[in-house]
């Protein structure tokens, strides 16, 4: 099935991967953006392990182009969790009708750009073929499961679960042997829930992870009202920053800019 020639052509419908479509249409270009999953989301599609949630502030891990939605959207917690973050990616969608240029369930299989035509030709795994004179790789950086390589596994008769291909069904681990392999950022929250609900859990650790208290808790109206009156400021704030995050403290105070090695020994 050929398509019609597009000005772009998006690959992944996550936090990266809306904001191109949106922002495409926003300067009249012709765009159509290729999805695996069935909705939008990225990360937070995928990953619905128990104990999933940013890191990053959920007033600022949040789209910056829409005055108006940052307005609207009240997020519940400071650290926001999975559902709550794909429900925000599915309002996004909705509220800007960006599904109308993602195709879902279909995932790029060649991506090659052509040197006498000068386009990119993009092949998909439901016999589709788009050109484009722009490709957007939003795929993620680490967004490609690692599959398991363990000898036995595959001779392995209890349940077996990946965090980032996690079924959409909730896992009852009441009464059950759990063992996590890994103590990665997934690792270290799964963990966390698991261990309340098994009658067993074993951690397998390669290398210790250092970790802090997250500190979460719900978000006030107070502080919804003083971060939304500084919005401007901050998002300046986040270009002109190392991380692009900023809100690290309490009284959204300016963060650290010097180096560990300028500082006393104090």
């Amino acid at each position: 099935n050929i398509l019609p020639h597009f000005d772009m052509v998006v690959i992944g419908a996550g936090f990266s991967g809306m904001y191109m479509v949106h922002q495409a249409r926003s300067n009249g270009l012709s765009v159509q953006c290729f999805e695996a999953g069935d909705g939008v989301g990225g990360t937070w599609y995928w990953n619905r392990y128990p104990g999933a949630r940013v890191d990053i502030e959920s007033l600022e891990y949040s789209y910056s182009f829409s005055d108006q939605l940052q307005e609207e959207w009240q997020w519940s917690e400071r650290y926001a969790a999975q559902p709550e973050l794909l429900d925000y990616a599915t309002h996004v969608a909705d509220r800007f009708d960006l599904r109308e240029r993602i195709q879902f369930k279909t995932r790029v299989i060649s991506a090659i750009f052509d040197e006498q035509a000068q386009h990119w030709v993009v092949k998909t795994d439901r016999g589709d073929t788009a050109t484009a004179q722009f490709c957007i790789f939003a795929t993620g950086l680490i967004s490609a499961p690692l599959e398991p390589d363990f000898e036995g596994l595959e001779s392995f008769g209890g349940e077996q679960y990946q965090t980032g291909l996690w079924p959409k069904h909730d896992v009852d681990f009441a009464g059950k042997k759990v063992g996590v392999i890994g103590t990665g950022s997934s690792g270290i929250q799964v963990i966390s829930e698991i261990a309340e609900e098994a009658e067993t859990l074993y951690v397998f650790q390669r290398t210790p992870a250092y970790t802090i208290p997250l500190q979460n808790h719900p978000v006030d109206q107070s502080h919804h009202n003083k971060v939304k009156k500084k919005y401007g400021d901050i998002r300046q704030s986040e270009f002109d920053s190392f991380a692009g995050f900023v809100l690290v403290h309490s009284d959204l105070s300016p963060a650290p800019t010097l180096s560990a090695l300028e500082v006393s020994e104090e």
